[in-house]
């Protein structure tokens, strides 16, 4: 039994939606009722984001994972994971490939890989003085200026600084060696990238595309790194065309 908060809907063959690591699970919202037209989708938040718990005490993102397909009662389902869900969906995918049936990242990190993202002298300096303040919306702020720079309506916003705390902290359970071991996948993978997105994270979606055996690519150009928020018809249609085929 997981104490991470989690829903389900829909019905149909399983599905579970892995956060980015600046918002919790509401990201979402937009594409739920489409992905659950055909598929019985699972998300949940993940250690210390929305409406789950922090961690007292090591903790593994794969065993969270793995805990929610078991309270679900699933063995095995498809895993769509942004940013640091991508690193989880990936992660399970190396690990415990025997639940994993299919994976679509959208705009992906890489445990092991180095994520290079650009920030202006200006943004440097600011992100120093919040830190050195512990000024959390500040940082969330910065946040939405690198990871949303399309902009953040009132409920994206909330997101991010809800959960600017934890996202901003150490999170040694991410590092996990992951990079070198992707070409041996077996999961059916569809790597989806932004045209608006942070440039590093498009080379890593770059990198998945060719080291996956025989992994699938789609870019949808009107979106940064909040896919979901941003395109969530055309990332549902990407989504279940994609795993109709399987």
């Amino acid at each position: 039994m997981t104490d991470l908060w989690y829903d389900e809907t829909g019905e149909g063959p399983p599905l579970v939606l892995l956060h980015e690591g600046v918002v919790d699970s509401r990201i979402w919202e937009r594409v739920l009722p489409l992905l659950a037209q055909r598929h019985r989708v699972i998300r949940y938040d993940q250690r210390g984001f929305g409406r789950s718990p922090r961690p007292d005490g090591p903790y593994s993102l794969v065993a969270d994972l793995v805990a929610a397909l078991d309270t679900a009662g699933v063995d095995k389902a498809a895993l769509a994971g942004a940013s640091r869900g991508g690193n989880i969906a990936l992660a399970t995918a190396v690990e415990r490939p025997e639940r994993v049936s299919a994976l679509i990242l959208l705009g992906s990190g890489l445990p092991g890989a180095q994520l290079n993202v650009e920030w202006t002298p200006d943004q440097i300096a600011r992100w120093e003085r919040a830190e050195a303040d512990d000024d959390w919306p500040a940082m969330a702020e910065l946040d939405m200026e690198v990871w949303a720079p399309m902009g953040a309506d009132a409920e994206l916003r909330a997101m991010f600084l809800e959960n600017a705390v934890w996202s901003n902290s150490e999170d040694p359970a991410t590092d996990q060696p992951v990079a070198e071991r992707v070409s041996g996948i077996t999961a059916p993978t569809l790597v989806i990238t932004a045209g608006r997105d942070v440039r590093g994270i498009n080379e890593i979606g770059d990198r998945l595309a060719r080291d996956i055996p025989d992994a699938q690519s789609a870019v949808i150009e009107e979106a940064d790194h909040m896919i979901p928020w941003r395109a969530p018809e055309e990332l549902s249609h990407l989504i279940l065309d994609f795993l109709s085929r399987r």
